[in-house]
């Protein structure tokens, strides 16, 4: 569906159905967000509050992030110069880059909600002064 021109986005609308889609624990999907910028955006303030979040951004933050835990590969398929190891050395250096991505996405999504506030501020401020 579409709203406005834009494709709509599953939404997950709780700490529940986060922990649910990670299939992880309520407390494991709440450290995540602290320690390893888990995108999961806040209504409101408070520890309480409640708390929503996009799939997509879901599934990117767990392509990019490295937090959850990858398979190993066999001892056989680590030998330098194989089309298999130069594979593994490429996936490596797009996760390396898509995390850098991610990283950047993030800090300029901080940036720009602190730039709208500030904006925001700015239009209260000339509110008042206008008589």
């Amino acid at each position: 569906m579409h709203q406005n021109g834009k494709p709509s986005q599953r939404v997950l609308n709780s700490w529940k159905e986060i922990s649910s889609y990670l299939d992880r624990g309520v407390r494991t999907v709440q450290r995540w967000e602290h320690q390893f910028g888990l995108p999961v955006r806040h209504l409101g303030k408070g520890k309480r509050g409640p708390v929503y979040a996009f799939v997509t951004e879901l599934n990117f933050w767990i392509a990019t992030s490295g937090v959850l835990p990858r398979t190993p590969q066999p001892i056989a398929e680590r030998q330098p110069g194989t089309p298999i190891e130069q594979s593994r050395r490429l996936m490596s250096n797009m996760h390396s880059l898509a995390q850098s991505l991610a990283n950047a996405t993030l800090q300029q999504r901080k940036q720009a909600e602190l730039l709208q506030r500030r904006i925001l501020e700015v239009r209260d401020r000339m509110k008042q002064i206008s008589p």
